[in-house]
């Protein structure tokens, strides 16, 4: 294993795991916005294969604003220092 190769993996996996966050966050979003337009939890459910405790964990006030802020932070890096 070369540095050159080592050093194109390693971006490749940074690059793979931002994507998986953004199909993450696009997923929470949506189902955010079922919600909001009245989905019965039992169709989310079946839609997502997630199961309802995590339907309810995500739709948590709490949650929802936490994940709010850790988006805000990785968008913004100079905010995560603060």
């Amino acid at each position: 294993m070369d540095e050159e190769t080592l050093r194109l993996r390693a971006k490749a996996s940074k690059r793979a795991a931002a994507q998986g966050q953004a199909v993450h966050d696009a997923l929470v979003d949506a189902i955010w916005e079922a919600v909001a337009e009245g989905m019965q939890q039992v169709k989310i459910v079946k839609a997502t294969n997630l199961t309802r405790e995590r339907i309810r964990q995500l739709c948590d006030a709490d949650y929802r604003k936490r994940a709010m802020e850790r988006r805000q932070k990785r968008t913004r890096p100079d905010q995560a220092a603060r």
